[in-house]
């Protein structure tokens, strides 16, 4: 789970990278965890059901549907129907857990998915033109966009409007577009 702000502050950003518009990045198989067919996977869903047993995701070309979710010290287990063996989940290591963008969950009031902002102009306030949003970076404290040689940091107080895959309205701070 990922969440590039608390909720308290205003602007939640979900953090995703798409494999393409029409599919939404849910974890990364790690490496494989015992020998019967487990492996970790870095989580990046912000959906608690998504990695529950009978869930279906998709994988180099293939469907794959949990069988077991757990966790351990370093993070999320999944066992996955048909990867029964070692070498069957160290085959799956690296690649890509995805589902159709359709099976995304509703997104609140000044929730955006990061894909939703790369591309967008960012503007200030009076109109003048800052650049375009290039990268979202998710820093501790807050997620950042990354516009020219700009970070701007995705805070309720700067950011003051978003038009998902359009425009971004910001009343920047003193200093933050300097230099």
């Amino acid at each position: 789970m990922s969440w590039g702000q608390s909720p308290e502050r205003g602007i939640q950003l979900i953090v995703n990278s798409p494999s393409s518009d029409d599919h939404l990045l849910v974890g990364v198989v790690g490496p494989a965890v015992g020998l019967k067919g487990e492996v970790e996977v870095d989580v990046v869903s912000d959906d608690p059901a998504r990695f529950a047993p009978g869930s279906t995701m998709i994988a180099a070309g293939r469907e794959l549907s949990v069988r077991s979710v757990r966790t351990n010290r370093r993070g999320t287990v999944v066992a996955f129907d048909g990867v029964t063996d070692r070498a069957a989940a160290e085959a799956l290591r690296g690649a890509e857990l995805i589902v159709p963008r359709s099976r995304a969950r509703e997104l609140g009031p000044r929730e955006y998915w990061d894909h939703d902002l790369v591309g967008c102009e960012v503007l200030t306030a009076a109109g003048e033109a800052v650049g375009r949003v290039s990268e979202v970076l998710h820093a501790p404290a807050n997620d950042v966009l990354v516009v020219g040689g700009h970070l701007i940091p995705l805070v309720e107080h700067i950011v003051l409007d978003v038009q998902p895959k359009k425009t971004i309205t910001i009343d920047p701070i003193p200093g933050l577009l300097d230099g």
